[in-house]
């Protein structure tokens, strides 16, 4: 049965781990607004200077750029399905499954690497522009299967209308 806005104090909350799932999702993408800033600005201004950076380190951190700024949007993506899937109550799709499990790799290695867990800033910086080109690509095939899973069970403006009270029920 489909949950709509009205009732969200009558959810089961302990009932459906896709919505645990979303509420985490939430949480980490607020987290890692943090990680991306800190990883492409640095923390300080003085740490914003890529001449200081070796020129290895300079190739690594023109191909991060690109990792954080795909990340966001399919950290987006994945929780955009998560609420339509609790929302209208559908079951997940493979698209959805895979796309889900790639960007939460790259997140999980973006995170470590952004706080050096485990010394995988290190091992990054040795591993030079492969070591994100791949999360680049891993990104980009998980942000393509979540739009495409999302624009399938998108549902009608209609139907959005009717389920926000605010706006035209």
């Amino acid at each position: 049965m489909p949950v709509g806005l009205d009732r969200a104090g009558e959810f089961p909350w302990g009932l459906d781990g896709r919505f645990a799932l979303l509420v985490g999702s939430c949480v980490a993408l607020l987290l890692t607004l943090q990680a991306v800033e800190r990883s492409i600005d640095g923390a300080w201004p003085h740490q914003r200077r890529s001449a200081r950076l070796a020129p290895g380190a300079r190739a690594v951190q023109g191909v991060w750029w690109w990792v954080a700024l795909l990340l966001l949007p399919g950290m987006l993506l994945g929780i955009l399905n998560l609420a339509v899937l609790v929302w209208r109550d559908l079951p997940e799709t493979q698209a959805q499954q895979l796309g889900g499990v790639f960007v939460a790799l790259v997140w999980l290695l973006f995170v470590l690497v952004s706080f050096d867990v485990l010394g995988m800033g290190r091992f990054m910086a040795q591993v030079g522009p492969a070591g994100p080109a791949a999360m680049l690509i891993l990104l980009v095939a998980g942000d393509l299967l979540l739009l495409i899973a999302l624009l399938e069970i998108l549902p009608g403006l209609d139907e959005v209308r009717r389920a926000l009270p605010l706006v035209g029920g």
